[in-house]
């Protein structure tokens, strides 16, 4: 009876002994990968106080799920697990930790002496103190032929919630792994980079405040997308110790801060609603009232000897406060705004913000995945751990979409109204040169009707004098007489010429050119045309296009000095074109050049769509006109 129970004695013995043992996970050389988690055993040190010498004294708890997640924590976790190796020769493995915000974690391990040895890193010590140069806690695991080794690790991160998602690798699995990983992260990252940089150029093109904050947004989220997988502790702040353990509540801050701004830029009409408007300040004024504390307890300020991230004096009870804090205040914000797309949706039923309410509805499932991991009500698998790598630029993309079609129909609008304002200064300008035209041919009529027959019967009377007595005196008085009533009708003749009206404008010209030859004798003028139809121009063209001939055969006549003209009218493509050409002086032909008849043939031209050309000869100059035979005169 007493060997019988010394016999049970022993073997409860050995089976707790073996029980106590975590389990053992086989290996070879044609292992490749694990999901190691469920495969591990547990100590939750809650007292933050027990030691490396008493955890294999302590009960652990066997973990069966894919991931641990114990969302959010104030303790420290133990972690033990068995390696065997079945083959014969020595293998190589990779530890993989892909939560990359554990503040600090201990792998411990046994060296070739048979005695422990820990590697020490986390996000609370830089970068270049972790065992592998990788974004993720990566520990070599060496394992000799047929060797079973025990291997625990000791994780930190209180205060903040906790995934510690382990896997085993081999090495050339590891290399694919990662290959593969850096290229999803750099489309993500390059994606929304673009996005970056192109609304930052826009901002400085167009200086409005929507780009800006959407530009900061932008950006807010871009360092976050940095941040979260570890690349930019790896790259970019590699020593900044202080920087990594706040970057991503930092930049989250920033992000909702500029995306509440923007949405108020978005929005022009939510400023008139009082409860939205207050509403949405308020939590802008809660982010920023949170960055200010969360900011005031970094190392880097030195403003707190026992500040949130020193774990020899806190214990983490506020940090997990705020932690918390944060997280309901980012779900309620992402619910706002997606309330806001709605609400100004069901008033207008604009397309634009039913877009609006997806493009945030792709953070809002992002966000919200990764706030139920943080919780633990979620598994921290590949997928759901990196869920907004994908919502977050095609978020971006749809705003960018929404702002250039909102830029785009700003700026039609504009054309429109661009355009509405040139037709009617057009149309102001033909009604002043058509105002010009009837007052010209009412002051013809009124010089030829009246000032002109007033004087050619002044004249008849002084003659019938000078018959009855004659005198030198009177005789060159009524010479004197003729010439003025000759400059009077030459001068009514100018303003509106009868056989402009009569018989068209290339009658006009040639009747002009000779009446010019005969005053002019030492000038030869030629005119050529081809038009056959001149009641196809508008009479406002005719009279302008005869205003101009008159002006610039006056200027070659008075000032260039010229011994021969050239006047030529044709029709090419649905538009008149005048030219005069000299060879004469000649003068610069700048933007400012000429006097005032020249700006006068210029604003005339433009008033009517057309074009005045003035381009220097080898001698002499030459005037193009060119008038489009449809210009709308609005009469």
């Amino acid at each position: 009876m007493k060997l019988l129970l010394k016999y049970c004695c022993i073997g409860v013995f050995i089976w707790v002994s073996s029980s106590a043992k975590a389990q053992e996970i086989a290996v070879d050389r044609n292992f490749r990968y694990l999901n190691l988690s469920p495969q591990v055993e547990i100590v939750e040190d809650k007292s933050k106080q027990l030691t490396f010498e008493q955890i294999p004294q302590q009960k652990f708890t066997t973990h069966t799920k894919e991931s641990i997640n114990y969302g959010f924590t104030n303790a420290y976790y133990w972690i033990r697990f068995r390696l065997k190796n079945n083959d014969s020769i020595p293998l190589s493995l990779l530890l993989e930790s892909v939560n990359v915000h554990l503040n600090r974690i201990k792998f411990y391990y046994k060296n070739s002496n048979g005695k422990w040895q820990y590697l020490l890193t986390g996000d609370h010590y830089p970068f270049k103190q972790r065992p592998v140069n990788h974004p993720h806690f990566v520990f070599p695991v060496k394992l000799a032929s047929q060797e079973t080794a025990e291997y625990y690790l000791w994780v930190d991160k209180h205060g903040e919630q906790i995934q510690i998602p382990l896997e085993l690798h081999s090495e050339a699995h590891f290399q694919d792994y990662s290959n593969k990983l850096f290229i999803f992260f750099g489309l993500m990252l390059g994606i929304t980079g673009l996005f970056v940089i192109v609304s930052f150029f826009l901002f400085v093109f167009f200086r409005q405040k929507i780009i800006l904050f959407y530009w900061l947004y932008t950006l807010s989220m871009w360092i976050f997308m940095i941040a979260q997988p570890g690349l930019g502790f790896q790259y970019v702040w590699p020593e900044a110790t202080w920087w990594t353990s706040t970057a991503r509540p930092t930049t989250l801050s920033f992000f909702y801060i500029f995306s509440l701004l923007f949405t108020r830029q978005f929005y022009p009409d939510l400023r008139r609603i009082r409860f939205l408007d207050l509403t949405t300040k308020g939590f802008i004024i809660l982010l920023c009232v949170f960055l200010l504390l969360f900011l005031s307890q970094n190392p880097a300020l030195g403003l707190f000897k026992n500040h949130w991230y020193n774990p020899v004096y806190y214990e983490g009870h506020d940090l997990l406060i705020a932690i918390k804090s944060l997280t309901i205040l980012i779900l309620i914000i992402l619910w706002w705004i997606i309330g806001i797309g709605i609400y100004f949706y069901v008033r207008t039923r604009e397309a634009e913000n039913l877009w609006f309410t997806f493009a945030y509805s792709m953070i809002f499932v992002g966000g919200t995945v990764g706030i139920f991991i943080f919780l633990g009500l979620l598994p921290d698998n590949f997928i759901t751990h990196n869920l907004f790598f994908v919502a977050n630029p095609l978020e971006i993309t749809i705003m960018s979409v929404l702002l250039a079609n909102r830029y785009r129909n700003v700026h039609k609008d504009n054309s429109r109204i661009t355009s509405e304002l040139a037709d009617q200064r057009q149309k102001n300008a033909i009604q002043l040169l058509e105002g010009q035209m009837i007052e010209r041919r009412r002051l013809s009529q009124e010089l030829h009707d009246g000032i002109s027959l007033i004087l050619a019967n002044i004249r008849l009377r002084l003659s019938i004098l000078t018959q009855k007595n004659p005198s030198p005196e009177m005789s060159e008085l009524v010479e004197k007489l003729g010439e003025v009533g000759q400059d009077v009708r030459q001068f009514s003749q100018a303003l509106s010429p009868v056989i402009l009206e009569k018989y068209g404008l290339t009658h006009a010209i040639e009747e002009l050119v000779e009446a010019t030859k005969t005053s002019q004798s030492k000038v030869k003028i030629e005119f050529s045309h081809d038009l056959s139809d001149e009641n196809v121009l508008p009479t406002l063209i005719s009279q302008t296009l005869y205003q101009i001939t008159l002006e610039l055969l006056n200027n070659t006549l008075k000032h260039a000095q010229a011994t021969h003209a050239q006047i030529s009218l044709h029709a090419n493509k649905n538009q008149i074109v005048l030219k005069v050409a000299d060879d004469g002086l000649g003068y610069e032909t700048t933007s400012k050049s000429g006097g005032i008849g020249i700006q006068n043939i210029r604003a005339r031209t433009q008033s009517l769509n057309g074009r005045f050309i003035i381009s220097r000869q080898k001698k002499g100059m030459l005037h193009t006109v060119q008038i489009p035979v449809q210009t709308k005169l609005f009469s």
